[in-house]
């Protein structure tokens, strides 16, 4: 909470602070900046150092909220408070217009509509769906003998007593309710709001053993856990507590003979927007309650003396972080033996999200704002590194020196040519060195006719260029084969179109690529 005492002058102090300082690194604003007198500002950080000035002391990050209750703050004092997405330049912010752009009340991890929509799709997907219910089990890790993992428990249980030395955190004598109990066929799903992830949940997911079934990725809720960091002192154990009680529920199933538990983050989706009468909305919401991690058969279709190795996928793809991996260690398993190869391709959307809601407008699709770009070529290397963990990356590096990456944005329909594609989308590839564990990213610049007024393009065609130990490598999206088509050629009207290709050929040859990775969505 933000203290009351707090004014504009104490505000302004701050500013004035702010300017003589700067901001350190991790105190910088993701989502809003606060505009004064022709400068930027990340309004939480400003808040704290106002504190200092109102009750002699920095303000603890923690005990207050950005988003809607800073904003709210400071504009109540008549700053002005933009979101990142779109900051006016100078000229821009002087008129009265803007001045009057306030950001709206955002959607918050806690809407109740969220969870009667969960409880919706549950039903028409399952029928039975009991909310909020108790299984009849202790919380003590003795209650888990039976289990075969109860040396797991133990060690957990007792790795969170030694953590802060909250050695007393069990407060209750039966496991708390879990927030959804589907009978048929036999699993539980928890929605995860942000104070879930803590250090004190990080230590215990840290120890699961790797053979326990889960029905979320556990090495994502450990990312989460450290870039959120979230702490609840009231009472002082409160984290401790939590942790262990979800805990408990990840290995009821190996007590009760249940499916695998599933978890879904509150921030992963604006789950009220889903439609429980929508046929694509049920399907997607299926995708985030998968816990079946063997895929299809794998065919394995091998060259002599192969250079390169290519993902191939038939059927419907989900696109998720968790088949993804899954494939990816059974193609490890199904690897030919001595065999190795210098680029291992994936397909197109190999690895999809969802299009950050944050990002309402896009000016200008061909030539897009930087920070947009920026933010999203952000989440598709955060997308990499949740896939490639420690482990797969050891077993990746015997087979193949490089893995390419196609990782878009969500869209309902496949960018093939016929297919008209309006909303905002974008397509990347990722070239992941996987001794040195760069990444370099490039996206799809020659967008087909149908998508062309939605697909957020890279118009760095030096992005398409990348040096390997291999030799020089062209990366190329799905459509950017299309710039070498004759026809294409001499068909081509729009001058953009034209200029691509001008530039594309200009940096061919300075460039001098020996390989060319390609990466369709739908042909080999």
């Amino acid at each position: 909470m933000i203290p009351k005492n707090i004014n504009r002058n104490h505000i302004l102090e701050a500013i004035k602070e702010v300017d003589d300082k700067g901001v350190p690194g991790k105190r910088y604003s993701n989502k809003y900046i606060m505009a004064f007198n022709e400068r930027l500002y990340p309004p939480k950080y400003i808040i704290s150092i106002a504190n200092k000035y109102a009750n002699g002391e920095m303000l603890d990050s923690e005990t207050f909220s950005g988003g809607k209750e800073s904003n709210s703050f400071l504009q109540e004092y008549g700053f002005t408070i933009y979101s990142k997405e779109y900051v006016p330049d100078k000229k821009e912010r002087k008129t009265k217009k803007d001045r009057t752009k306030r950001i709206k009340s955002t959607h918050s991890e806690n809407c109740p509509d969220c969870k009667r929509t969960i409880e919706e799709m549950l039903i028409k997907i399952y029928g039975e769906v009991k909310v909020n219910y108790k299984f009849n089990i202790g919380v003590h890790p003795t209650e888990y003998i039976h289990s075969p993992y109860y040396r797991h428990i133990q060690r957990i249980f007792e790795s969170l007593q030694e953590f802060r030395g909250y050695r007393d955190f069990i407060k209750t004598s039966n496991l708390p309710r879990v927030d959804y109990y589907i009978p048929d066929p036999g699993f539980i799903i928890e929605f995860d709001e942000s104070q879930h992830f803590t250090t004190p949940r990080k230590v215990a997911l840290s120890n699961y053993p790797d053979k326990l079934k889960l029905g979320f990725l556990r090495q994502y809720w450990i990312k989460l856990c450290e870039k959120l960091k979230r702490k609840d002192s009231d009472p002082s154990f409160r984290d401790e507590q939590r942790a262990w009680y979800d805990t408990l529920r990840d290995f009821l199933p190996t007590l009760l003979d249940l499916g695998p538990t599933v978890r879904l983050y509150a921030n992963d989706y604006q789950w009220c927007k889903l439609n429980p009468e929508n046929t694509e909305d049920i399907n997607k919401f299926k995708m985030f309650l998968e816990v079946d991690d063997s895929p299809g058969g794998i065919e394995v279709r091998k060259d002599p003396d192969p250079t390169m190795a290519r993902i191939v996928i038939a059927g419907e793809w989900d696109g998720t972080v968790k088949t993804a991996r899954t494939l990816l260690k059974d193609i490890c398993d199904k690897w030919p033996e001595k065999e190795r190869v210098d680029f291992l391709i994936s397909c197109g959307a190999f690895l999809t999200f969802d299009w950050p809601p944050e990002i309402k407008i896009v000016r200008n699709n061909k030539y897009p704002d930087i920070r947009i770009l920026n933010q999203l070529k952000f989440i598709a290397i955060e997308q990499c590194k949740l896939l490639l963990d420690n482990q797969l990356k050891a077993r990746l590096k015997n087979l193949t020196d490089y893995i390419t990456i196609g990782i878009d944005s969500f869209k309902d329909k496949i960018s093939v040519s016929q297919a008209m594609i309006r909303q905002p989308h974008i397509e990347m590839v990722a070239l992941v060195d996987l001794a040195s564990d760069k990444i370099h990213l490039t996206g799809k610049s020659y967008p087909t006719a149908g998508q062309q007024d939605g697909l957020v393009r890279f118009d760095d065609l030096g992005s398409h260029f990348v040096s390997t130990t291999r030799g020089k490598v062209m990366l190329l999206g799905c459509h950017d084969l299309n710039v070498f088509n004759p026809r294409g050629e001499a068909t081509t009207r729009r001058e953009w179109r034209r200029k691509v290709r001008r530039d594309f050929y200009d940096l061919i040859n300075k460039e001098e690529p020996d390989i060319v990775l390609h990466h369709p969505h739908t042909t080999d």
